[in-house]
């Protein structure tokens, strides 16, 4: 994970999300991307315009909360398209290797501002690499994270990108998996993805959990708190999940999973949708073959 893209929409509730993006390239080693896009057409001299901007605020941000010798290790690029971020997002990722896209919650994608996060939902089911959403106010690096997933139907495709990340972090990780019944058969499914995981992460310290809830969604809150979570790793299942997961209902309540980082891993492809036939053996290989 060399590259770490961040969309910005030149507000002043972006600058957070460049100070957290910081940290991480300084503990990845990556560079930073920066890419504005503008809604309507841009001239070259827009163009150029907005380039300057987007340097003049990476050099004013890059030491905060970061020691100077850290701060200077940061290598940045600049990029910027007219049109709206949803169009140009996987473009822009292929076209620069990203493997972390890193954007606000509150972002304005087309000139409109976000409602409960649904610019971040939006991209974060086009995006085919992991999207770290992060709400307001300042971030420490995570130490503990919740894992949210259906680990008895979770896929390699899914899992792949995220081993590297967690391999920098090492926060304590927690495994949790919500179910509505007592399915023998399907909890000793879960409970054998979860145990794959765990011994390919030996060096990550993780537990795992399995709770009673018939919502994942209203009981991920609760259980964030209770552990202190830092971060929430998220593989919705599909993009009626996701949506759910912004919804202004949450927000306005602030319940405690919209007030930490979200990390969404990539959703599946769909059944049959495969794109060739190395993908479709990644699709059909087991959690523990998609972490080591």
């Amino acid at each position: 994970m060399k590259t770490i893209l961040v969309p910005l929409d030149l507000t002043a509730a972006a600058e957070p999300t460049v100070v957290y993006a910081n940290k991480l390239a300084v503990r990845l080693g990556a560079e930073v991307v920066l890419l504005y896009c503008h809604h309507g057409a841009l001239s070259h001299e827009d163009t150029a315009a907005y380039q300057q901007r987007l340097l003049v605020l990476a050099e004013r941000l890059r030491y905060v909360q970061l020691v100077r010798q850290d701060g200077r290790r940061i290598r940045y690029r600049v990029a910027v398209r007219a049109g709206c971020l949803h169009d140009h997002v996987q473009n822009v990722i292929d076209e620069y290797g990203a493997g972390l896209l890193v954007m606000g919650l509150e972002h304005v994608d087309c000139g409109e501002a976000a409602i409960g996060g649904n610019h971040a939902a939006r991209i974060a089911g086009l995006a085919r690499c992991p999207v770290l959403v992060v709400p307001p106010g300042a971030r420490t690096l995570p130490q503990r994270a919740a894992f949210l997933a259906d680990f008895g139907h979770l896929d390699a495709a899914t899992l792949a990108p995220l081993a590297p990340l967690l391999r920098e972090l090492k926060p304590q990780l927690q495994l949790v998996h919500f179910y509505q019944q007592l399915d023998l058969s399907e909890l000793i499914r879960v409970k054998r993805g979860m145990q794959l995981i765990q011994r390919a992460l030996t060096d990550i310290p993780l537990r795992t959990r399995l709770v009673l809830d018939d919502d994942p969604l209203e009981g991920i809150g609760e259980f964030c708190e209770a552990m202190h979570a830092q971060l929430l790793i998220f593989a919705p299942t599909d993009a009626v999940l996701l949506d759910r997961f912004f919804d202004v209902c949450y927000t306005k309540t602030q319940a405690y999973h919209t007030r930490i980082p979200l990390l969404v891993l990539p959703q599946p492809a769909p059944a049959g949708g495969v794109c060739c036939e190395h993908c479709a053996q990644q699709l059909t290989a087991t959690p523990a073959q998609a972490v080591v």
